[in-house]
């Protein structure tokens, strides 16, 4: 494929990508005036950097700088735009969105007629409701479901302490032995008594109108009917009482077992720690294209992901005509006029025009260590990082071709507007063949923030 094509088709994506990326980063664009405050978080787990900052649920600011703060907790620098107001009663929650309890930063506004908060200054902060809060409040419930249950095993327990329930189950068992025998053959008596008593209900209700002259209380005779059913709701909440505490039913099982509770309780905190393990992992894409001043064309693919903060995986692909050539020779003989043969030597050049990058990294404050795979061969990278500048810059040594030596790659990357970056480079700066040159490229870089914005667009 001509090279020319696949760089002006980058280009064009690139291009489309970006009007898109402006369009749901509008308030990370650099327009606009921001000012900055502060706050204290006992708990900063799940918030990091460049994380929005939303009022309404709309973004209007982001955080810039987290550090630790002693026993305070953790310090949170961030910044709004300028046309929010935010004074002394405004309150900076966090907030979770979903199972997987996804974090961000929410401020309430509150009484606007108040002077507005000068620069620097501290905004009050209260922990938010999530997945967490859930978790000890279903552990508390348990605890108090817990002790429920012990007071009604007491509570179905004799002066002597001797267990009531086996007792209980026998008199029903008495009890449902006689109404089957009583039942047997009175079927037409049976249903004579149910009319009476729906008859007697009728006038129960008659009576106790508020309408009719006789009011209830001016005769109390008519109440013992209500009574008897109160007596009977009373034996049937015993049984339904006596079958709990003998383990019967779902519920029943889960006052009655103690393992039961501390399962659940296990399997609330298993699913605590996988969410803040997933809330923990950071992603950073970066895409560019360019040319290289002496072979051509020059794009690459890569994206880091952070487990952890200081750790971090580089997987990439890179298109280009740079670096080594596999050759093959193939002999032929030909035939001249006068019969005799020829040897001929021809050599036919594979480009290789797709390299891979799997690289395993650790972050030390501003310093990156790397060593894998770089452009499909064995190398090591060190990476200096400006995040407040939007500046990366780094030495890539790779390649180590007997003949021509190692290549060593200086580069550097920076941020020109948005998602939007430049990146420079030297090649193969200590080449023993004189192979020097240098690669010009435009890309494009997202952060976390960025693809789940990108990403909701889309399954709209």
């Amino acid at each position: 494929m001509n090279p020319l094509k696949v760089g002006l088709l980058t280009l064009a994506a690139m291009a489309s990508v970006i009007v898109m990326s402006l369009k749901i980063t509008s308030n990370k664009s650099g327009f606009g005036e921001y000012v900055t405050y502060k706050t204290i978080l006992q708990d900063a787990s799940g918030i990091f950097e460049k994380s929005s900052i939303k009022v309404a649920g709309i973004n209007a600011g982001r955080i810039k700088k987290i550090q630790l703060n002693g026993a305070q907790g953790a310090l949170v620098t961030f910044e709004m735009l300028e046309e929010v107001k935010l004074t002394d009663k405004s309150i900076l929650k966090i907030k979770s969105v979903g199972f997987l309890g996804d974090k961000y930063l929410d401020i309430i506004l509150g009484d606007q007629s108040g002077d507005r908060l000068p620069p620097e200054s501290f905004v009050t902060a209260q922990a938010g409701e999530g997945i967490e809060e859930l978790s000890k409040d279903a552990g508390e419930v348990l605890k108090e479901v817990k002790e429920i249950a012990k007071t009604i095993k007491e509570s179905l327990r004799d002066e002597q302490g001797k267990n009531m329930v086996k007792e209980i189950i026998a008199n029903i068992h008495d009890i449902t032995g006689s109404l089957k025998r009583l039942s047997t053959g009175n079927e037409d008596k049976i249903n004579q008594i149910i009319d009476d008593v729906q008859a007697i209900s009728d006038q129960l209700a008659f009576e106790t109108d508020r309408s009719q002259k006789n009011s209830l209380m001016g005769d109390l005779s008519k109440i013992g009917p209500i009574l008897d059913k109160a007596d009977t709701a009373v034996t049937d909440l015993k049984i339904i009482i006596a079958d709990l505490k003998d383990g019967k039913g779902t519920v029943g099982k889960l006052l009655r077992d103690d393992a039961v509770v501390d399962q659940v309780s296990q399997t609330l905190s298993s699913v605590n720690r996988l969410v803040n393990r997933i809330n923990n992992i950071e992603a950073d894409i970066g895409l560019s294209t360019g040319a290289n001043t002496r072979t051509g064309t020059d794009t690459r693919f890569d994206m880091d992901i952070y487990p952890a903060p200081e750790r971090f995986f580089r997987l990439g692909i890179v298109t280009n005509e740079f670096g080594p050539e596999s050759q093959t020779e193939t002999d032929t003989y030909t035939t001249t006029n006068n019969g005799n043969e020829v040897h001929v030597n021809k050599r036919q050049v594979d480009h290789s025009s797709f390299k891979f990058n799997f690289q395993i990294g650790r972050r030390i404050q501003r310093f990156g260590l790397r060593a894998g795979l770089i452009e499909s061969t064995g190398g090591v990278g060190l990476d200096y990082f400006l995040p407040d500048w939007g500046i990366r810059t780094g030495m890539e040594l790779f390649d180590y071709q007997k003949e021509a030596g190692p290549n060593l790659r200086l580069m550097t990357e920076i941020k020109l507007w948005n998602v939007l970056f430049a990146r420079v480079a030297g090649e193969d700066l200590v080449s023993k063949s004189g192979d020097q040159s240098a690669t010009f490229s435009l890309g494009l870089r997202f952060t976390d923030q960025d693809l789940a914005a990108l990403i909701g667009i889309f399954a709209r």
